[in-house]
């Protein structure tokens, strides 16, 4: 497979950042949140080995790692703030859940470590974080999205991220959704890994 050469002209590997939504324990391991809820993510395991080959070979190229990790914050109580639509949805959650500096809150021991970590609280890993600023301060210029969607809707982050003028990919191969409906990719560019891969093998 042939990778257009004005695609490899065009990244910068040093201004290009993977970003890694929501691949949590507390999401995908057996021992987190959802786990115990047994709530399953069919393609989770195919999705964590593409995304291996992807992580390795973009840390030794020099590309950047962030992980956006949903983060429920505790009350005085210790018990998780959480929204009445969440409460509806997602009745298991409890105590200790997606909750900063515990192990579920983490991203996934295959594919750490990321290089920054983004606590967000909402779909959109740009809504009240300091995302946008880290990625102006790094000169990042292309962001390449991988991980799991909340639903089969076109992700928040991607949307905004495309709004405030990053070159924007999704690899297609390497994302899921909680509801295992198909991810939305209508109108994005996307790539496989193997094609992200094969265009980090020819950057110097």
């Amino acid at each position: 497979m042939s990778i257009p050469t004005f695609k490899r002209l065009l990244m910068d590997i040093k201004r290009t950042a993977l970003l890694l939504m929501d691949m949590q324990n507390d999401f995908l391991h057996a021992n987190g949140a959802y786990g115990r809820a047994d709530i399953r993510i069919d393609n989770k395991r195919s999705m964590i080995e593409q995304l291996l080959k992807v992580t390795d070979l973009l840390r030794e190229k020099g590309g950047l790692i962030i992980s956006t990790n949903f983060t429920l914050i505790a009350n005085k109580e210790s018990k998780p703030i959480i929204s009445e639509k969440l409460k509806t949805e997602r009745p298991f959650l409890t105590r200790g859940d997606f909750q900063q500096g515990r192990w579920g809150h983490q991203l996934i021991d295959e594919l750490a470590p990321a290089d920054y970590i983004i606590n967000k609280i909402a779909d959109s890993a740009f809504y009240m974080t300091y995302l946008e600023w880290l990625l102006q301060k790094l000169n990042i210029e292309h962001i390449y999205f991988a991980g799991m969607w909340s639903n089969g809707d076109h992700n928040p982050t991607i949307r905004d991220a495309q709004v405030r003028g990053f070159k924007v990919v999704t690899l297609r191969d390497a994302c899921a959704t909680f509801t295992n409906e198909p991810c939305n990719l209508d109108e994005l560019e996307t790539q496989t890994c193997v094609e992200f891969q094969q265009i980090l093998k020819q950057l110097v």
